[in-house]
């Protein structure tokens, strides 16, 4: 759940003030907050809560576990209390940070049912970029991709782990990566990385989410507010509509 006081993020008055005296402001909050807000240091997520993890304790935490990319919202206590905290599985995850060389966190090229423009990784030569690992058992692994709609909407692949570099001081060498079946590239040849997301040396131009939402509105011949992004959550044949009017490659 999301508090009226998470909207002071979005900078846009207009819009901050329609989300906040609207009925149905969670969900508007849980599409324009993409990727929502989440602890730039390691943790224990555990019953809903982060718990800080020491150093000498983070090898143990990790082992027989995946370690899986983090690129969006999947770093967020909020998205793994609302994926984990209701099943019949541990919900019990290590998250760790750290830097990704030679990539960034974009945008892809889709939009999700509950009205947010999700997050993949790109290549980009020479910028880093700020990661989250997730340290999955093999249960949770597959419960993730359940979550991520592998194979309509992302795919599940292993990268090297010679890119990253986390704070902790493990080495993986490899990490899973949920990769945008729809890829990242807009009409126009576009790339747009994720401004929420700390990067150095960034290549492409930035967009918080309620910027990007608008973007791609205008672009399709509709002007952004609240209720366009209610349609876009309550009418797929609307939704894919919006996406077809503006052509991704």
């Amino acid at each position: 759940m999301f508090s009226l006081s998470d909207a002071q993020i979005i900078t846009d008055p207009v819009l901050r003030a329609q989300i906040e005296q609207h009925p149905r402001a969670q969900e508007l909050l849980r599409a324009f907050l993409y990727p929502y807000a989440a602890p730039d240091h390691d943790f224990l997520f555990k019953a809903g809560a982060c718990e800080p993890v020491g150093q000498g304790d983070i090898a143990r935490l990790a082992h027989g576990r995946m370690p899986v990319l983090a690129v969006g919202s999947n770093r967020a206590p909020v998205q793994l209390s609302r994926k984990f905290s209701h099943q019949n599985l541990s919900d019990e995850i290590l998250v760790t940070h750290g830097w990704m060389d030679h990539h960034d966190i974009v945008y892809s090229a889709h939009m999700t049912g509950y009205g947010a423009i999700p997050a993949t990784l790109a290549p980009s030569p020479g910028t880093k970029v700020r990661v989250a690992v997730t340290w999955l058992t093999a249960n949770q692994l597959s419960h993730m991709h359940v979550t991520e709609s592998v194979p309509s909407h992302y795919s599940y692949q292993q990268l090297h782990g010679r890119d990253i570099g986390l704070d902790c001081g493990l080495i993986p060498d490899h990490v899973g990566v949920y990769q945008s079946v729809a890829g990242h590239v807009f009409d126009q040849s576009d790339i747009f990385a994720v401004s929420a997301i700390q990067a150095q040396g960034r290549r492409y131009k930035s967009f918080n989410q309620w910027d990007m939402i608008d973007h791609l509105a205008r672009r399709a011949g509709y002007v952004m507010q609240s209720e366009f992004v209610l349609r876009m959550i309550d009418d797929q044949a609307f939704r894919t509509a919006v996406a077809a009017r503006f052509p991704i490659k």
